[in-house]
């Protein structure tokens, strides 16, 4: 009867991860080297749970709880809008002055708008009292109308404000 000695733990643990081998049918009938995977693969087992431990089941919940109760800082919204709006108007000015011929056009749109603009705010101007002196009641019921659902629909946006003492 010949007793096998025990391989070397490289050997061993080389044929763990190929699945085969004389080192693992060796480990079979060998106490030692037996528990000497059990203790791998429990040391392997608790890596993993460290490498990447599971989030608590109400996570999602509550992230989502405390995102619905902090509103997005004013100020940032107000720099993403100016950012946009300076962005805009900077490539519409590089457009402006990369071209001559749009330069030329607004050039002549603004003297049109000068020479013509008065004649504009007249007819305007007419037609608005034309309008009143005839359905002046009407045309105060419709702006009064706008006006009350504008501000509805501010105030409906805007959420309900902090009294005083909350401020």
């Amino acid at each position: 009867m010949s007793v096998q000695p025990c391989p070397d733990l490289e050997v061993l643990f080389a044929e763990l991860e190929e699945g085969e081998g004389s080192a693992l049918d060796h480990a079979a009938d060998c106490s030692a080297c037996s528990a000497v995977l059990e203790e791998h693969r429990l040391m392997e087992q608790d890596l993993y749970r460290l490498a990447d431990p599971l989030p608590p089941p109400t996570l999602v919940a509550s992230v989502m709880a405390r995102v619905a109760t902090e509103p997005v800082p004013q100020r940032r919204e107000v720099w993403s809008g100016l950012t946009i709006l300076m962005s805009s108007l900077i490539g519409g000015l590089g457009i402006l002055v990369m071209s001559d011929q749009a330069l030329g056009r607004l050039g002549t749109g603004v003297a049109s708008l000068l020479v013509e603009g008065r004649l504009f705010v007249e007819g305007v101007l007419s037609g608005a009292r034309a309008l009143w002196s005839t359905e002046g009641l009407a045309v105060a019921a419709v702006l009064a109308f706008l006006l009350l659902t504008s501000l509805a629909g501010l105030k409906r946006l805007a959420g309900s404000a902090p009294t005083p003492s909350e401020a």
